[in-house]
């Protein structure tokens, strides 16, 4: 029953016919409104649990805002009404929160340090929340497997990291990660094997090369026509199996460079090992390999002062113009 007057008779009984969508009188049968829509769930429970089951409010449980959570106590000064609390409220609030951390179990409290690291990594390295999350459930088989004991949360929340960006194809280095998480590339090296070794990561595979090819091409500044060459040279570097046992961004230095050749859009090795962060000798290597393995022939390289870089001024029709020269060969 609703607490609005008929406009007929002034009665206020007025019904709400659900069927219908209309509110009808129920002295005079007026129909006072027939455009009203059910706000009503679309579903039907029979019981608490199966309404507990369907209803959907407030944000989606993911492994970010975990559920296994439990309730923070304390860490504030204010109320809900952003009253400042009093002294005696203060204090109490303070030694409940203290009660709070001494009762909870080790797991809890290393998932929420965890958590902290990993939403401080995220940041930094402006990575997807479905990235964030399968990291934290790599984290979580590692810690039902107790592999984190005796071990750095962030040196293992760091490795989490780098094989969620593995697994879902982001373009993020080791050395990004160890530079980020403030550890040395070593110790996360020595975390990840431990994952690999251990934890079921549902096949997890090697890193591709490729995905590497437009960071590093943003940063040297070159067009989309010349990340196309390197990505199609690391693709049949690919198939002849040259690229294993390889570091990804050495490789996707090289193809850079072998790519800045053949289209004329130039780039020196000491301009690529600076984002790639690797060195002039290590790209030289890797551009030795892939030049003997695919019999590259086409292109020349060139050395001293003929080996400065070349900046395209109009890409646009730089690009028209070896597309055309490509279709006419």
């Amino acid at each position: 029953m609703l607490s609005e007057k008929c406009s007929e008779c002034g009665s206020n009984s007025i019904l709400y016919d659900d069927m219908r969508g209309e509110l009808i009188c129920e002295d005079c049968g007026l129909v006072a409104n027939s455009i009203i829509f059910s706000r009503e769930p679309e579903w039907r429970a029979y019981n608490a649990e199966e309404e507990k089951s369907k209803i959907r409010v407030g944000l989606p449980v993911t492994a970010l805002n975990n559920r296994e959570m439990r309730t923070v106590i304390g860490g504030n000064t204010k109320d809900s009404y952003g009253k400042t609390l009093d002294n005696t409220t203060q204090a109490k609030f303070a030694r409940l929160s203290q009660m709070d951390e001494r009762i909870q179990d080790r797991t809890t409290r290393n998932l929420k340090s965890a958590l902290v690291e990993l939403k401080r990594i995220k940041s930094h390295l402006n990575i997807a929340d479905d990235v964030a999350e399968t990291a934290v459930l790599f984290y979580k088989k590692a810690l039902k497997q107790d592999l984190i004991k005796g071990r750095s949360v962030i040196g293992m929340m760091s490795a989490a990291t780098y094989l969620a960006c593995r697994k879902k194809g982001t373009s993020i280095t080791l050395k990004d990660t160890a530079e980020v998480a403030n550890i040395s590339s070593k110790e996360l090296g020595r975390c990840i094997r431990i994952y690999l070794q251990n934890v079921n990561m549902n096949k997890e595979t090697s890193p591709d090369p490729t995905t590497l090819i437009n960071r590093l091409g943003e940063n040297l500044g070159l067009t989309m026509y010349t990340q196309k060459i390197a990505i199609d040279i690391l693709i049949e570097a690919k198939e002849k199996k040259l690229t294993i046992g390889k570091i990804p961004m050495s490789l996707a230095a090289a193809a850079i460079y072998i790519a800045s050749i053949q289209t004329g859009e130039r780039r020196t090795q000491q301009q690529i090992a600076e984002p790639a962060k690797t060195t002039p000798v290590t790209i030289r290597n890797r551009f030795k390999e892939l030049a003997k393995g695919l019999g590259l022939k086409n292109f020349e390289v060139k050395r001293g002062a003929a080996a400065k870089p070349v900046i395209i001024e109009n890409p646009t029709q730089w690009v028209r113009k070896k597309r055309k020269a490509a279709r006419n060969d």
